[in-house]
């Protein structure tokens, strides 16, 4: 296992004891790799990521953009990964119940005091081809060592 997987992992046991919220949506998530600012994740979906309609919520979306965009902040050996300033997100399909998740988290630039970060979420199909369900963009405030 990789110095950057083991660093996602325990940053996010420490994230998830402290926020009720990643707890309930990310319970089953499973991070699976990780290098210096990329990690991917997988989710199947469940009846609690669904809005009215039986489709991925949208509020699901969101909150795993900032999830994955302080991931993969963790990811380039931060323990700390800040406060969101700014999260964008383009929902561009959607999933169902049982649905595969792809999740990637990418820290594009990491300064002094603000990271930007991308995030993509995919479906993927059983003949493994991804479908992009929504992609977002997030900034968070930090303060390196």
């Amino acid at each position: 296992m990789s110095f950057e997987l083991q660093q996602v992992q325990r940053v996010w046991e420490g994230i998830r004891t402290a926020s009720p919220i990643y707890a309930f949506l990310l319970d089953d998530i499973d991070i699976y790799d990780a290098t210096k600012g990329v990690f991917h994740a997988r989710l199947q979906v469940a009846p609690h990521h669904l809005n009215s309609k039986g489709t991925l919520h949208g509020v699901f979306s969101a909150c795993v953009t900032d999830w994955a965009g302080g991931l993969a902040i963790a990811s380039c050996g931060l323990d700390s990964t800040g406060v969101s300033t700014n999260i964008h997100v383009n929902y561009l399909s959607t999933a169902k119940t049982g649905d595969w998740l792809d999740i990637e988290g990418r820290a594009d630039r990491v300064g002094r005091n603000l990271a930007f970060t991308t995030v993509t979420i995919c479906k993927i199909t059983e003949s493994d081809e991804r479908t992009v369900v929504a992609q977002g963009s997030h900034t968070k405030y930090i303060k390196t060592r």
